[in-house]
């Protein structure tokens, strides 16, 4: 009867093992960081961040108390084995999935999508890739706010007559609130003989309250943009809001897409982008619950994504602004990107975003900001101490008639933890530093020449950078920073296992 007893034991020990390293609820989830799992992807789990580490200790400690050493211990060197080769075959896998020729693929799709990007500036030299996703953020973030509002009716030039019907059978059915917008990405451009086409993939979350019952969602979505050929782009000071292109006047239209303030009927798609649809290709119930936790770093050993061209574009860079490009890119290295990087690590790491308000363009500010406000809502602090970057690779360099951008690869280690009010560490590790890379990109408007500049004041008056406010205007002359007027700003974060080029 003992006997059956200690083998009916044994069953159930290496079920429950096999249970333990296999489950869930071992796993450690979500990067945190700026611009990491955090920035616009929920995450959930178990209560710890001990990957289950916890329940296969008890287990250990049951079969050396309750079996002989002859049995226990194999049994303990068995769990242990099977342990190990989980986690190389995991590893193994994860190589497999992110190999090479996945990164070639999105590379030869990139190059079709730059190919297309060269031929619409050709028509439309006006274009330029960063005011045509600032516009898509408004319209994006618009959408969902006045959703079912009257204030919708003010989108009506932008959306085909469809969705404002859609708008007014929902009127006080639902608002849509707290939204972020994490990665947005041009999927297709199509040049048709009267219509410009172009698809944006837009991966972000937001709030919906159907009379009263709020939930969030993580979604991504894919919108689909046309215009009229042969109209040239509006330029920055006209595009970055929403108003009539015939008056200039704010926004303030009809169902119809009349202007109630010159009486203008603005048709979708004569005189401004217009969604003609959009659909959502992805939606998961959102949770900040797992703010706490942490996964394995799964993209940092991917080769790097290089832009097609990069060498002949890094010489015709240097060329316009004559100077050395091998000494330019060691100045940007140590002059723009190590001080944004720690820099803004740190103001994330103390909760005091304010303080590089200066560095961020609005859409970043406005991701990280919600990121922060969950954290401190959640009674935790994301800290990151020691950083120490180790490589720094330039991989893109684009330019239009108003802007230039340059993406970066970044590789880096820090400590990178999660405390609560108490000061108690609840996720991730104080004592072991964490290595990762990210891809950085920085925008400058076109003409400015200042790479770098003393960060700590206004480069406009010179004044202290301690009230830029949430719109990043210098609160002593009234200038706006965060455009790139002036410098270098950080336009958007990718992480490495997301970055597409």
């Amino acid at each position: 009867m003992k006997n059956k007893k200690i083998n009916i034991f044994i069953l159930v020990s290496i079920v429950l093992t096999i249970i333990l390293l296999l489950s869930p609820f071992g796993i450690e989830i979500i990067n945190a960081r700026p611009g990491g799992g955090h920035s616009y992807s929920g995450g959930g789990g178990s209560s710890s961040s001990g990957g289950g580490g916890d329940g296969i200790g008890m287990l250990i400690y049951f079969i050396f108390s309750e079996l002989p050493p002859q049995i226990s211990i194999p049994l303990v060197i068995g769990i242990i084995v099977l342990r190990i080769y989980l986690q190389r075959r995991k590893q193994s896998e994860n190589v497999t999935v992110t190999s090479t020729p996945g990164i070639q693929a999105t590379m030869n799709r990139n190059y079709g999508i730059e190919r297309s990007l060269d031929q619409l500036i050709a028509l439309d030299p006006n274009f330029s890739k960063v005011l045509f996703l600032d516009f898509v953020s408004s319209i994006y973030n618009k959408y969902y706010t006045w959703y079912g509002k009257n204030e919708f009716k003010n989108l009506s030039p932008y959306f085909d007559v469809s969705e404002i019907q859609k708008s007014q059978n929902l009127r006080n059915e639902q608002t849509v609130n707290e939204i972020v917008i994490g990665s947005m990405r041009i999927s297709e451009i199509n040049l048709m003989k009267s219509i410009i086409g172009i698809s944006v993939d837009v991966e972000a979350n937001f709030t919906l309250n159907i009379k009263g019952r709020k939930t969030r969602y993580a979604v991504v979505e894919r919108w689909y943009f046309n215009r009229k050929m042969g109209i040239l782009s509006q330029e920055p000071d006209k595009i970055r809001k929403l108003a009539c292109p015939n008056c200039g006047a704010a926004a303030n239209f009809t169902d119809n897409g009349i202007c109630e303030s010159c009486g203008t009927k603005i048709n979708a798609g004569e005189m401004l982008w217009f969604v003609k649809k959009h659909k959502i290709m992805r939606q998961e119930v959102f949770s900040t619950k797992g703010l706490a936790h942490y996964e394995p770093e799964s993209g940092t050993g991917l080769n790097t994504i290089y832009q097609d061209g990069i060498r002949e574009n890094s010489i015709g860079f240097a060329n316009k602004h004559n100077f050395d490009w091998s000494i330019w890119r060691m100045k940007f290295s140590q002059e723009v990107v190590a001080p944004f990087f720690i820099k803004i690590y740190e103001a994330w790491s103390t909760n005091k975003l304010d303080s590089v308000r200066n560095l961020l363009s609005d859409r970043t500010y406005e991701s990280f900001m919600f990121w922060i406000d969950a954290y401190k809502s959640a009674g935790l602090t994301n800290k990151l101490e020691n950083i120490n970057i180790s490589n720094v690779q330039l991989v893109s360099i684009d330019k239009d008639k108003f802007y230039e951008s340059i993406t970066v690869r970044i590789f880096a280690s820090s400590l990178d933890y999660v405390i609560d009010t108490s000061g108690k560490v609840r996720g991730g590790s104080n004592k072991k530093p964490r290595s990762f890379s990210e891809y950085w990109t920085f925008i400058r408007k076109q003409g400015v020449e200042m790479d770098s500049y003393d960060y700590s004041t206004c480069p406009n008056c010179g004044a202290p950078a301690d009230k830029m406010g949430q719109a990043g205007v210098c609160e002593y002359c009234g200038t706006k920073i965060s455009n790139g007027d002036f410098s270098w700003v950080l336009s958007i974060i990718t992480q490495d296992e997301s970055y597409s080029g």
